[in-house]
This record gives structure tokens, C-alpha cells and sequence, in this order.
């Protein structure tokens, strides 16, 4: 789905480009969290709601080939890698939702 030239991901019409306002929610986490603004080490951050660690440098792959409707909200399935600083990255699966409100 993503090569080197190719700015936007688009599943049947709809941007699935993983950006600022999206919420992320890897498999096994109880709830999503906000993907914010990055910074030179990434260009996306996940909010993880700890007073010690407030956000976590990410990069976000779509992965799923369909949108998936749930209560009426837009997500998609993506391939989350935690950015190691200093350390191996780690990466996991999960959803995405598109929706900003979500």
C-alpha cells in the first residue's frame, strides 16, 4: 500500500493517512490514545497518559485493505512501531480511527 513516492493511503475513498487527531489503540492496550504533533525524532507521537512518560515516538502503517464501521466511527488496521531511543523498536498491531471526534 505505501511506497517511496506516495503521500496519501486512500482505502475506498477515504484518506487513511495516519496523522495528528487520529487515535490509536494497539492490540491488548485497554483504551486508544490521540496521535500528537512529533518532533525531530519522529513526526508522530502517541499520548500514553502517564504523568512520568506523557507521549511515546511513533510510526504508523496501514495495514488493513478495508475500513471497518463500529458504532459508527471509520477505523482501519495498522502496524504500530514504538521508536526506540537508544533501544531496539518494538512493534505491534492494532486499529486506528479515523475519525477525529473518535
Amino acid at each position: 500500500m505505501t511506497t517511496a513516492t506516495k503521500t496519501t493511503d486512500m482505502i475506498s475513498g477515504v484518506d487513511v493517512t495516519p496523522r495528528v487527531g487520529c487515535r490509536i489503540k494497539p492490540d491488548g492496550w485497554p483504551v486508544g490514545e490521540q496521535l500528537i504533533e512529533g518532533d525531530s525524532f519522529s513526526a508522530l507521537r502517541v499520548l500514553t497518559g502517564s504523568a512520568v512518560i506523557k507521549s511515546l515516538a511513533v510510526h504508523v502503517e496501514v495495514t488493513g485493505r478495508t475500513i471497518q464501521y463500529k458504532n459508527w466511527e471509520q477505523r482501519v488496521r495498522v502496524r504500530i512501531t514504538f521508536l526506540g531511543d537508544c533501544e531496539p523498536d518494538t512493534v505491534v498491531h492494532g486499529w486506528m480511527w479515523l475519525n477525529p471526534w473518535a
